[in-house]
């Protein structure tokens, strides 16, 4: 039903929790949802305690400097651009390819962050243009939440989508395939 109604727009005020919802990221039932937060943020967190550092190894040096190449060419550009967001998105996407090394990082993925971050910070500041933030401003507690939630839900999409991203590209090769079977039953 939440789906079917979240069809042609969602609130400003309920997308952060809509969007959570409709990711698989939060369970329907309101009581379980705290403690499900609370539990994959700190999961989010331990990933970093335990991968993050390796960024500087040599195994992963290409992955870590393609996502840094890619950040910069995000949009909205004054909000990426922000030493904070670069540093959260640096993680989030180090930490979801070493995660997933069947496709590991490819450029496109740096995309897919930018939505969740950017509805999840709009719950807490009073900015209408996102690029008029100043993420300094935001508490750190806050910013952790917001990357963890980010983290989370951008790999419920991708676990969707991910066979778009791994060698040979099935999906793709899927969707094509589909493509082409209905035009040929439509010609």
């Amino acid at each position: 039903e939440l789906r079917k109604l979240s069809w042609s727009g969602i609130p400003k005020p309920v997308r952060p929790i809509t969007w959570k919802l409709l990711s698989g990221y939060l369970p329907a039932n309101v009581d379980r949802r705290p403690a499900t937060l609370q539990r994959k943020q700190k999961e989010y967190f331990a990933f970093i305690e335990h991968y993050y550092d390796s960024r500087n190894d040599e195994v992963h040096q290409d992955t870590y400097r393609q996502i840094r190449i890619d950040i910069p060419r995000m949009s909205p550009e004054a909000l990426i651009l922000q030493a904070k967001v670069t540093e959260i998105f640096e993680r989030i996407l180090f930490i979801w390819a070493i995660r997933h090394p069947a496709s590991g990082y490819v450029q496109g993925i740096n995309d897919l962050v930018t939505p969740f971050f950017v509805v999840f910070i709009c719950e807490y500041i009073e900015e209408e243009d996102v690029d008029a933030v100043d993420i300094s401003r935001v508490p750190a507690e806050v910013l952790r939440d917001i990357e963890a939630d980010t983290y989370w839900c951008m790999s419920k999409l991708l676990d969707g989508i991910q066979d778009n991203y791994t060698f040979a590209q099935p999906g793709i090769q899927m969707k094509v395939k589909i493509l082409e079977e209905l035009v040929s039953r439509i010609d």
